[in-house]
């Protein structure tokens, strides 16, 4: 033992290390499974290949991490092996080693714990987009700790990582008691030793290449089966993180950037029947309303937080979790297969009030926001107030100065509401916020001008706070939230329609987005598929079964109103045209579906899958054209919405 090199006991010390670091990462990633198992149980042979996969990306990340140590310690170790004072320094060289994994691997395992509480949420890996929340941290901090769930994933990261620190200072001292004598080395052993340290090096360089494949590791590479929680929990958040940032410092995916901007245009053209006026702004038409509306309504719009289709299909002890929801299909233009434009607020807010998707994970409600036209622009140059409601602090999401950019008149927040009403870091509940929105709207209807009025909703979204009325109603504070959005609603519009400024009002109820609810597919669908109810001021109820989407919102209420105007969006008049698709984003994937078939394109994993509606069979080596054909109608059209945004389609023609 004694005639080994010293700097060999520091590899062996530097590899036990590394393999400590890929023990606590595999950990967690039984962390992420374990509060994620899938509702239809486990599949025991995915599970291991996905945990057998992960251990890949895992030594990615941790190679990175110890390609210093690995560089710098060897070295020092074969420098200083002869000198008597070896085993001092020794100490001091290995104390530093240990600040140095326990500081980065305290960082990483926060975000892998933190990534197994956001998957419940996204049912995908964390992103560069979940860094937008920075900006708001007093929300951010509510949101995080305002949920008691939230509380037992910090004591778990708080116990992983003791655990971890506890096990890489015992071996530390376990290494550093052993007494390693003082060696001084003949030539060929000093060659010897550079060789080994060559290979030694190769190994991480491996390690931090991913793969001896031709190309490094890639997200797509931990996709194995059609199962797509199996593929994704192999992959490791931070190497997620990083790829997602790599996406982000583009302005547009590579994969659509890649369409011929003139092509794309013809094709959209085409899809849409645009005859653009403008060829520098070639999508935008001008659009002749067709009334169904007599007069200037009001129009009210409520934008209601995370309510998926599915969930006026939910029970609970007999009951319907929405049942004002399920009755007003039949006094309302209900679209019953209509998507979100993306899985967050802010994408709501600019897909219904402005006709446009997003770009991937990226922000689209920028601090420097990006001038558009849509329903407030339009209802202002034709005589209306505009106003919106937020329950909370409206700097959340740059909610103030975007909106104030893009022609809202006022904006009432947490600023104006009794300071004792608010319920959590969100602010006020939604029937709080309702019952001010009352007293204000009917002060407004004295002044004998029509108004739009926006309400963003948000009690139902975490952290909830239930009305004790709503405690019995369902088994969870998720299914009883829902019930208590559902009567807060029904509360707010009855109680419009009794007055007199709402009898002369239309009403607009959209989700914002949906929730992620158990699916068979690769992308959340329940996340995307939400209800749109248009109703009152004269309305004859219908059901439209096409396929639509948020931003068709603005140019059919538009013309419901009679209001001509220059459409500069891909958005349109459901009532009147046809779109055979409806495409919306996720962070990095891209989805199309017509309600029948589902085709969606991860922009990480470039894997393209397609479902029929209600199977988790990937079906596009069955349906090689169909596939082809929703891919060229999502690929073309974000290429053309991406391009609309980045070169300012999107203001005022006039």
């Amino acid at each position: 033992m004694k005639s080994i090199p010293s700097y060999l006991h520091i590899l062996k010390y530097l590899v036990v290390v590394h393999l400590l670091c890929l023990l606590s990462l595999t950990l967690c990633r039984l962390i992420l499974f374990i509060t994620n198992i899938p509702a239809e149980g486990v599949d025991w042979q995915l599970l291991l290949t996905s945990l057998c996969i992960g251990i890949k990306f895992d030594n990615l990340i941790a190679c990175y991490v110890s390609a210093l140590p690995a560089l710098l310690l060897p070295i020092w170790g074969l420098s200083t092996s002869h000198n008597p004072n070896y085993q001092k320094w020794l100490q001091y060289a290995t104390s530093s080693v240990v600040w140095y994994y326990g500081i980065i691997y305290s960082l990483l395992l926060c975000v892998h714990i933190a990534n197994a509480r956001y998957y419940h949420f996204f049912e995908n890996h964390i992103n560069i987009g979940a860094t937008a929340w920075f900006g708001f941290v007093g929300d951010t901090l509510g949101m995080i700790f305002g949920d008691t769930t939230n509380w037992w994933f910090i004591l778990l990261a708080c116990i992983v990582i003791a655990l971890f620190l506890f096990a890489l200072v015992a071996w530390t001292k376990s290494f550093v008691r052993r007494n390693y004598p003082v060696v001084t080395m003949r030539v060929n052993q000093h060659i010897t030793s550079v060789v080994v340290l060559v290979l030694f090096w190769g190994l991480i360089f491996v390690g931090i290449r991913g793969s001896l494949q031709r190309y490094p590791l890639r997200v797509s590479f931990a996709y194995f089966c059609s199962k797509p929680f199996y593929n994704k929990i192999g992959v490791n958040p931070v190497f997620n993180f990083i790829k997602s940032a790599e996406h982000g410092t583009t302005p547009i995916p590579k994969e659509i950037a890649a369409i011929d901007e003139h092509e794309a245009l013809d094709y959209v053209q085409n899809v849409l029947s645009i005859y653009p006026i403008d060829t520098l702004r070639p999508i935008v038409r001008p659009y002749e309303a067709k009334r169904m509306i007599e007069g200037k309504p009001n129009v009210v719009l409520i934008f209601m937080e995370s309510m998926a289709a599915e969930n006026l299909e939910r029970q609970e002890n007999g009951q319907w979790l929405t049942p004002y929801l399920r009755d007003l299909r039949n006094t309302s233009i209900y679209w019953e297969n209509c998507y979100s434009t993306g899985i967050h607020t802010n994408n709501g807010i600019v897909g219904v009030h402005y006709g446009f998707v997003p770009n991937f994970s990226k922000p689209i409600m920028d601090v420097n926001a990006d001038i558009y036209t849509g329903l407030p622009y339009h209802l202002k140059q034709n005589g209306y107030e505009t106003i919106c409601f937020v329950t909370g602090n409206p700097q959340y999401d740059n909610m103030n100065s975007f909106w104030r950019d893009n022609h809202i008149d006022q904006i009432y927040s947490i600023y104006d509401y009794d300071p004792q009403a608010a319920v959590n870091n969100f602010g006020v509940n939604d029937g709080y916020m309702f019952d001010f929105g009352l007293q204000q709207l009917e002060s407004r209807a004295q002044e004998n001008k029509p108004f739009f009025a926006s309400f963003l909703t948000v009690s139902n979204h975490g952290p909830f706070v239930v009305p004790d009325a709503y405690v019995g109603r369902a088994a969870n504070p998720q299914e009883q939230i829902i019930a208590y959005a559902d009567d807060a609603i029904k509360h707010f519009v009855e109680s419009a329609q009794q007055t007199q400024w709402g009898e002369n009002t239309l009403f607009i109820l959209v989700a914002d987005h949906g929730a992620n609810l158990p699916c068979p597919y690769e992308m959340v669908l329940p996340y995307h598929k939400i209800p749109v109810y248009i109703f009152g001021a004269g309305i004859t109820p219908s059901i439209v079964e096409q396929p639509t989407s948020q931003i068709d919102i603005w140019p059919t209420v538009l013309s419901m109103l009679g209001i001509d105007y220059n459409n500069n969006s891909l958005g349109i008049d459901i009532l009147h045209n046809h779109r055979p698709y409806a495409f919306f984003v996720s962070d990095d994937y891209l989805g199309v579906s017509d309600g029948v078939y589902f085709w969606c394109y991860g922009i990480q994993t470039q894997r393209e899958v397609l479902y029929r509606m209600g199977s988790g069979e990937n079906i596009l080596a069955d349906e090689p054209d169909r596939a082809t054909e929703m891919r060229t109608f999502g690929m073309n059209m974000q290429r053309v919405n991406l391009m609309a945004i980045d070169n300012k389609w999107t203001e005022p023609c006039e």
